[in-house]
């Protein structure tokens, strides 16, 4: 399977958080059975957080589909971010952004007077 490349800018959000991404995309030709999963990952095989698959009918047009992940993973690292496409369960195409979903963490402060 083929994995392409995608833009994306680089968002913080924090742990725990839910969050919807829009994937905008086509796929041809219109009336396959089709699913899109986002998802995150550190080391690009394990799901870290996942939309899970989503279904829809390609119409051959752009179509946006909406990607929720219940809550953003442990804090303290960047996670890859992935798309998977599939059309009559079959895997037909793989995205990874170009950036990061990073999810801070901050240790117990000290604090001294």
């Amino acid at each position: 399977m083929k994995i392409l490349k995608m833009e994306m800018l680089d968002p913080i959000f924090a742990e725990g958080e839910a969050r919807t991404a829009i994937a905008t995309l086509p796929v041809k030709p219109e009336g396959l059975a089709c699913t899109a999963e986002l998802w995150l990952t550190q080391d690009g095989t394990t799901r870290d957080a996942t939309s899970g698959e989503i279904a829809f009918t390609s119409t051959g047009l752009d179509q946006s589909i909406t990607c929720p992940i219940p809550a953003m993973p442990a804090g303290g690292y960047a996670y890859l971010v992935r798309l998977s496409i599939k059309a009559n369960g079959t895997p037909i195409m793989e995205f990874v952004a170009d950036e990061s979903v990073l999810i801070p963490w901050v240790g117990t402060p000290t604090i001294t007077w």
